[in-house]
């Protein structure tokens, strides 16, 4: 308890490694037949270890001997004895080798290995960590490329979106005149009670800085519509909607004129 508790300093085991104090006593205390003096965990570790595991792995691509002609058993297409022309992984020759008798392939090395349970099933047994270094120069050399890229469009960021149509979404490049550098609307007056920034459609209508040039700083959306394209634009809405007005004034009519199926009139006056 007192070495649960931190009191005590920790037992040690046979050779020299502390034993957790929270390990229970059926798990540190070795069975009677190992004759153990003293608290132990060695009896939980693997202490036989299988002389004829190994943790060496095939030597791939290795050849051993190339014959200078064909051989009887050997396979038809390359000429090496090592496999058969059914499982031969080398390109259908239109002359094999058992009736040209040259070109003949080299043999594989073919090694056998005794791995135990783990071995067997290890998913990364073999693997060869160097072999990693090249998915480190392809992402090195797609960011380099990325950045070329970005040095060559100008003071512009290309976005990227989704355009509906009638056969479907295509994806179209936009261009969109914001930078980096630009300071948002909303950091350019600081004070509680300047205009008004309306977060979900990003629109600020008042001028944040009513004091100082519209023309070098920005002067609020309402600048915007108020002058260029935009103030043609609400002037020719206007005269549309006088027109439709007029329209609908000089047409309304409560004369009632009566069809029949042919088109003729039954009833009233066609105007």
């Amino acid at each position: 308890e007192a070495r649960k508790a931190g009191l005590a300093p920790a037992e040690f085991d046979e050779d020299g490694k502390e034993i957790n104090p929270h390990i229970h006593q059926y798990i540190s205390s070795a069975p009677w037949y190992l004759n153990a003096e003293r608290p132990s965990l060695k009896h939980q570790r693997k202490w036989r270890s299988d002389p004829n595991y190994t943790k060496s792995w095939y030597d791939r691509g290795a050849k051993i001997f190339q014959a200078e002609k064909y051989r009887k058993g050997a396979c038809e297409n390359c000429g090496a004895m090592t496999h058969d022309a059914k499982s031969c992984i080398e390109r259908p020759r239109k002359k094999r080798s058992k009736w040209t008798n040259m070109h003949i392939a080299t043999n594989e090395k073919i090694e056998t290995f005794e791995q135990d349970y783990d071995g067997k099933r290890d998913r990364w047994n073999g693997y060869d960590a160097s072999t990693y270094a090249r998915v480190i120069e392809r992402y090195e050399a797609r960011v380099d490329e990325a950045k070329i890229d970005e040095s060559k469009q100008m003071d512009f960021a290309k976005l990227a979106k989704h355009v509906r149509t009638t056969g479907g979404g295509s994806t179209g490049t936009v261009r969109n005149l914001c930078t980096w550098e630009d300071t948002v609307k909303y950091l350019l007056n600081l004070d509680v009670n300047s205009a008004y920034y309306d977060p979900k459609t990003r629109s600020m209508c008042e001028d944040p800085l009513p004091d100082a040039d519209p023309n070098e700083l920005y002067g609020g959306d309402n600048q915007y519509r108020m002058s260029g394209q935009a103030l043609e634009f609400k002037q020719l809405n206007i005269h549309a909607c006088e027109a439709f007005d007029k329209e609908l004034l000089l047409g309304q009519s409560e004369r009632q004129v009566e069809y029949d199926r042919a088109g003729r009139i039954i009833e009233g006056i066609a105007t």
